[in-house]
């Protein structure tokens, strides 16, 4: 079966956008065959008119007005989405602009981490210097920086407590499931879905949590997907399917003219401990649609906020220079029908954005509000 990638445009994706979009200018890229892909394969047909209209110094802004969804990515710039994270060398931290803040996002066993930045935090300085003003890519490349060097962050906790940090940038590899415990109660973060990675570390955590409590199949279990931004449909549908017993319908996907697939829960683990999603703005596409599985089988309760609203897949076309195009080719029901794009998932409880920027009050709300399945 082939893969689909779900993506939000959210965190480095922004950041990303605007390289691709510089490298892209003049260098040749395959505007022919890019029309071809498009007007052969995208969900939804492109008036020629606008087809034609693509050129080298507009593509970003081109493609994102045919599918918002769109990317070109250069061959020297791809990374497969299939490949999971890999290692990576600065702060560990992701950035996530959400209105007028720039919130730091950071991975466990990275540099921010290790110098104490352990939850989600709003940036304020860099070496000193202000933030506000600066566009993301200047404030990307202020971040960045040979291995080795420190730079110094002042930031400022959900709670609005502010600090200064020290950074030493280094290298790491992200986790594709990472265990916090806020309180002592184990919560489960997935940023990403990747191919056959994301399904088996998350069996892995549980496994992991099992052997070092004394935790019985009546305890929840506590995703948090507030920075899921997407990635690999199919290891999303597979971790509902863990939820789920044989033959449960998890989505159907619609291709161009209407031709459905429905896909269902092969046999599989089928976990019994009532389950609890953290879900918020940041919560895009595959993510957005495992809540919505769980949601509609009344698996799970959903606490948060509601979420980004695009619920369609990806594929990519590799072209003849090497370069990658990316673009819708399915959308994706639910199993009640809903099609979450522009509407979003709404959750079963919402918080206030504070509560929802702050793990150590998240986790008693969603656990005190939680109603077994």
């Amino acid at each position: 079966m082939t893969r689909q990638r779900t993506s939000g445009n959210l965190t480095l994706a922004l950041l990303a956008a605007c390289t691709f979009a510089g490298r892209a200018q003049g260098a040749g890229v395959p505007l022919d065959e890019i029309r071809q892909v498009l007007r052969e394969q995208a969900l939804r047909a492109p008036a020629e008119s606008v087809l034609q209209d693509l050129d080298a110094a507009n593509l970003a802004s081109g493609l994102q007005a045919i599918d918002p969804a769109a990317r070109y990515f250069p061959r020297a710039l791809y990374r497969s989405p299939n490949r999971g994270r890999d290692s990576m060398s600065g702060i560990g931290a992701e950035l996530l602009p959400s209105g007028d803040d720039l919130w730091l996002l950071p991975f466990l066993g990275g540099a921010a981490a290790a110098a104490g930045l352990t939850e989600r935090a709003r940036l304020r300085t860099i070496d000193g210097r202000s933030v506000a003003g600066l566009s993301l890519d200047e404030i990307a490349q202020r971040l960045r920086g040979p291995e080795g060097t420190r730079v110094v962050l002042g930031v400022e906790d959900a709670a609005g407590d502010t600090w200064r940090l020290t950074i030493q940038r280094r290298s790491f590899h992200p986790l594709d499931v990472e265990l916090v415990q806020p309180g002592g109660q184990p919560v489960l973060r997935v940023r990403e879905f990747a191919a056959g990675l994301t399904r088996p570390a998350l069996l892995a955590t549980l496994d992991f949590i099992a052997e070092g409590a004394s935790r019985s199949k009546h305890q929840s279990i506590i995703l948090d997907l507030r920075d899921a931004t997407g990635g690999d449909l199919f290891e999303a549908l597979d971790i509902a399917a863990l939820f789920l017993p044989e033959g449960a319908p998890l989505a159907t996907l619609v291709a161009r003219g209407g031709v459905t697939q429905t896909i269902r829960a092969p046999a599989g683990a089928d976990l019994e401990q009532p389950l609890i999603l953290l879900i918020g703005p940041g919560t895009a596409s595959a993510a957005e649609i495992l809540a919505g599985i769980l949601r509609d089988h009344g698996r799970a309760r959903l606490v948060g906020q509601t979420t980004y609203g695009k619920c369609d897949s990806q594929t990519e076309v590799r072209l003849s220079d090497g370069s990658v195009l990316r673009f819708t080719n399915r959308a994706v029901r639910l199993p009640s029908g809903e099609h979450c794009s522009g509407v979003g998932i709404v959750p079963d409880l919402a918080v206030d954005t504070a509560t929802l920027n702050d793990l150590s009050r998240l986790v008693p709300r969603a656990s005190g509000a939680l109603v077994a399945p």
